[in-house]
C-alpha cells in the first residue's frame, strides 16, 4: 500500500468538461469508478484481491467556481497486489492497451521509481492516476461531480 502514497490526486476545484453527471448519486458514482477500474485491474491480474476506499469526505464541486456543496465528488483509492511475472515494458504496454480498450483516455505516462503512472480520464466515470508495476496496481483519483442529495 506504500505505493499509493506516491500518487498525486488530480483534483480540480470545479468540474472538468465531461466530468459531470446529474443522473447518478454520489454512491453510484463511487461504485461506477470502482467497477471500471477493477475491470482494468482484472485484465492485468485476473485473480487479484482488489481493495478500495474513499479518501476523506466528499469534496464540493458545485456552483460557478466549484466550491458549493450542491454537487460533490469523491476521492477513491483502489489497490491490488500484482505479482505479475512479465517484463516491465510488457506490463506497461498491457496496462496502456487495457485502459484504452475500456474507454480511458490517457493524458500522459511517466515512471516514478518502479511504478509507471498513467494520467487517465473517462467522461462517464472519473479521472486520476493509474499506476502499475510487477508488484502492484494502484488507482488514486476522483469520481464524477454529481448532485448532492443532501442539498
Amino acid at each position: 500500500m506504500a505505493a499509493a502514497g506516491a500518487f498525486l490526486t488530480l483534483s480540480l476545484a470545479a468540474c472538468s468538461p465531461g466530468q459531470e453527471n446529474s443522473a447518478m448519486t454520489p454512491e453510484q458514482s463511487r461504485q461506477k469508478l470502482i467497477s471500471d477500474i477493477t475491470a482494468v485491474i482484472r485484465t492485468l491480474v485476473p485473480d487479484a484481491s482488489v481493495t478500495s476506499f474513499t479518501r476523506g469526505k466528499d469534496t464540493p464541486c458545485g456552483g460557478p467556481v466549484g466550491t458549493e456543496h450542491t454537487r460533490v465528488r469523491s476521492a477513491i483509492v483502489i489497490h491490488a497486489d500484482a505479482g505479475i511475472d512479465a517484463a516491465e515494458t510488457d506490463i506497461v504496454t498491457k496496462a496502456r492497451s487495457s485502459l484504452e480498450s475500456q474507454g480511458w483516455k490517457i493524458g500522459w505516462n511517466r515512471k516514478d521509481g518502479e511504478i509507471s503512472n498513467f494520467s487517465i480520464e473517462k467522461p462517464e466515470t472519473g479521472n486520476g492516476l493509474f499506476g502499475v508495476s510487477s508488484d502492484t496496481v494502484t488507482f488514486d483519483g476522483d469520481t464524477l461531480c454529481v448532485d448532492n442529495p443532501e442539498y
